[in-house]
């Protein structure tokens, strides 16, 4: 903690001495020695640190505990041992710690996240017999959270401001799923499979439908890096402190899905892609409170206005003579939003390591995703919608690291 104090942060001690130090040697008594944040051996020595407006802490050179029963100060030397002059009630805490701002030098957090919005408007891709139970219903294979690692690091930049650089991936969100007709048709008939495509083999199509094996494979990656400012601010009460932020971030959001096909009359492969990279700049902030000494509850929400980059590709190889299939693809610029939101528990476990635990939630809109551009009833479809959205929510923790 004693290099937080030497960092920008350090000047927010002000705040706390006055919640319990008096203005004179004549002050209230005091409870319990002052950490070096808060002025501690070294504002008794004469160190001069400043507070959160630029001014120096001055400590007085007397201060120290009262003689016992007489509520007077002791005279130098009589009994007020290292540390006595800098003794003081940090903000009530009783504790010599420091319960100001949150930092950390590097912090690297396991990361779980899901997009379980990604197929809410996409019926079950088949179904066994002519319009019978449904298989493969790609909102359901999608609700697992998969892992991926983030990666922050501050520098100090001035007086209460530090430089942050992030970077976070997700490599593997997706989910694959085979469906063999013997296994799951009743009396192990085989060709029993149709495709949502035909209406659940209504109107049948040759090499889709009638079919013997279906699968599925769908695989995405979300991958953000941001480069930000921070300006730290601090409350009335000490326990009570943040950051407000402003800075770039890119997002990179890809997708690609196959669905493949043995049937009665041929075999089958539709394929959809996207990728969508957005650059653009955010804003935000972030509240922390302390909770005990060592531990901070905190919040941070943050959003900004995008250029999304767009990539779409569909392709279809189906054998029915009906078909006129389809290698479509189409790229474009425009506006978009990301906006994200989390919820940290920060617990001190040394000096200089922390664990952490949390909860996100990222939202981006006017993205071109695979999912809204599936169409059930065109299977070569070349219609591109460009309005969708994506939410992406889970679970982070890992440990900070400061020097």
């Amino acid at each position: 903690m004693k290099s937080l104090f030497n960092r920008s942060t350090a000047a927010v001690v002000a705040a706390a001495l006055a919640c319990g130090a008096g203005n004179t040697a004549s002050a209230q008594s005091p409870q319990t020695p002052a950490s070096p944040l808060a002025g501690g051996q070294a504002a008794y020595q004469g160190g001069a640190y400043m507070d959160a407006h630029g001014d120096q802490i001055i400590m007085p050179a007397s201060y120290c505990e009262p003689s016992a029963g007489y509520g007077e100060m002791c005279a130098p030397g009589d009994g007020c041992g290292y540390g006595d002059a800098g003794y003081a009630d940090y903000g009530g805490y009783s504790a010599p710690e420091q319960c100001g701002p949150y930092y950390f030098d590097i912090a690297a957090n396991a990361v779980f996240l899901q997009s379980d919005r990604s197929f809410k408007n996409v019926p079950p891709l088949g179904s066994i017999g002519v319009a019978g139970p449904t298989i493969l219903d790609a909102a359901d294979l999608n609700e697992d959270y998969e892992p991926g690692w983030e990666i922050a690091a501050r520098l100090d930049f001035g007086p209460l401001s530090v430089l942050e650089m992030t970077y976070m991936g997700v490599y593997d969100l997706g989910f694959g799923s085979t469906v063999n007709s013997v296994d799951v048709a009743p009396n192990g008939a085989d060709f029993q499979l149709n495709s949502v495509f035909s209406d659940y083999g209504i109107d049948p199509i040759d090499g889709l439908d009638e079919g013997s094996v279906y699968s599925v494979d769908y695989q995405s990656d979300l991958q953000s890096t941001e480069l930000t400012y921070r300006r730290y601010w601090l409350g009335h009460n000490p326990r009570i402190s943040g950051t407000y932020l402003a800075g770039f971030r890119y997002v990179r959001m890809t997708e690609e899905m196959n669905f493949d096909a043995i049937a009665l009359n041929g075999d089958s492969n539709i394929n959809w892609q996207s990728s969508n990279d957005l650059v653009g700049a955010q804003l935000g902030a972030d509240c922390w409170i302390a909770l005990l000494q060592g531990l901070r509850l905190g919040g941070e929400t943050k959003g900004g206005i995008y250029n999304n980059r767009y990539e779409y590709g569909h392709s279809t190889a189906i054998p029915d003579p009906d078909i006129d299939n389809v290698d479509f693809s189409e790229d474009g610029n425009q506006v978009a939003f990301v906006g994200e939101a989390k919820i940290d528990l920060v617990a001190d476990i040394l000096p200089s390591i922390s664990i952490r635990g949390g909860y996100r939630v990222m939202y981006m809109s006017s993205l071109v995703t695979v999912g809204n551009n599936i169409d059930p009833t065109d299977v070569a479809s070349t219609f591109l919608y460009t309005q969708g959205d994506a939410v992406y929510n889970g679970f982070h923790g890992g440990i900070e690291y400061i020097w």
